[in-house]
């Protein structure tokens, strides 16, 4: 029994609170709780350091359902009770698969040289949700992460240390000397680096998890791809990508669209020429924020990985709290940061 239900049906009924856990009681923070009519995200928020969540009654009166989920762990859909306004919701851990994150059958591929006319029209209908790639403006935004090196075997469960806390921002012409380059040279290059003792050939990639993330709205990122619908449900869409040409540096991976057609999710891996760093990484988005018209395909939270030379595998995950962002040149200045 995962979710358990502690009701009653005074005034603050109507509230949503709740705490989400792993098995053994661990509070988990920064797990995304989304609140759904029967199709349209309305609300979203991350539990605290304590795993606790809250909705007030303006939105509870809407809910139908809530989906609860984070990076490393199986996303639940719950039901929102009647007279029930507490929920405890334990999480199944879903480690990340390195190996098979695209399910490519040989009835829906990209791969084969299909491209789905009708993936591309859930891709261009999503897209219009969204501002394009931010090309006047700067971005900020908290940012709590954590690195880890570990064995193959163990990439994803996302047993992590403390997070450090910290900022991250980029100018409108960083991300556009990123577009440039992709147009240029593909989605990565190659740069010389060094382990301590011995020097190292690796490649650099576009922060994709981060605030380049828009590039999946963006017209360069759909004249580049194929998109082939991998699956679809009453819970949405699976769209598969892959490359036109491979001639360069490229990306291929997965789209996950909420059924309002929203982004939920991004999976991604590089392929590039020797030497193979099997890079990739996989962002989350929360819904649009209600009552604009567009909003930004800014993630908030992610997990990125890349092979290092020794066969073991950097990961790096990322929770993005509170983009800001502004027009002009210059990188948004934050507000000072209170625990």
């Amino acid at each position: 029994m995962l979710v358990l239900f502690e009701g009653y049906t005074d005034e603050a009924s109507s509230q949503i609170t709740g705490v989400v856990t792993a098995r053994g009681g661990i509070s988990l923070e920064g797990v995304s709780v989304e609140v759904w009519t029967l199709d349209v995200r309305i609300a979203a928020s991350l539990t605290d350091s304590s795993g606790r969540f809250f909705f007030p009654e303006s939105i509870a009166f809407q809910a139908v359902t809530m989906q609860v989920g984070a990076l490393g762990f199986r996303t639940q859909k719950i039901f929102v009770e009647d007279g029930v306004n507490e929920y405890s919701i334990i999480l199944e851990e879903a480690p990340l698969v390195l190996e098979g994150i695209l399910v490519t059958t040989e009835e829906a591929t990209c791969e084969m040289g299909r491209n789905d006319k009708r993936a591309k029209q859930l891709w261009q209908l999503a897209r219009l949700k969204y501002y394009g790639s931010l090309d006047t403006l700067g971005v900020a935004t908290y940012l709590a992460e954590a690195d880890t090196i570990v064995p193959l075997s163990s990439l994803g469960p996302l047993d992590l240390p403390k997070l450090a806390l910290s900022q991250r921002g980029s100018s409108s012409l960083l991300r556009f000397s990123w577009a440039r380059r992709i147009k240029r040279d593909g989605y990565a290059f190659k740069v010389r680096r060094t382990d301590g003792s011995r020097p190292y050939d690796s490649w650099v990639y576009p922060p994709l998890d981060a605030d380049f993330a828009p590039h999946f709205v963006d017209d360069l990122f759909g004249d580049r791809h194929r998109f082939v619908v991998e699956h679809e449900s009453s819970e949405g869409w699976t769209l598969e990508y892959c490359p036109k040409k491979d001639n360069k540096p490229n990306i291929k991976g997965t789209i996950t669209l909420a059924r309002d057609t929203t982004f939920a999710s991004i999976e991604w891996l590089f392929q590039t020429p020797d030497p193979m760093e099997h890079a990739g990484g996989r962002a989350s988005f929360s819904p649009p924020i209600s009552g604009h018209k567009l909003s930004y395909l800014l993630p908030s939270e992610a997990i990125i990985w890349k092979e290092l030379p020794n066969g073991e595998y950097l990961q790096r995950y990322q929770r993005f709290e509170n983009w800001l962002v502004a027009p002009g040149d210059s990188v948004p200045v934050l507000p000072l940061r209170h625990q």
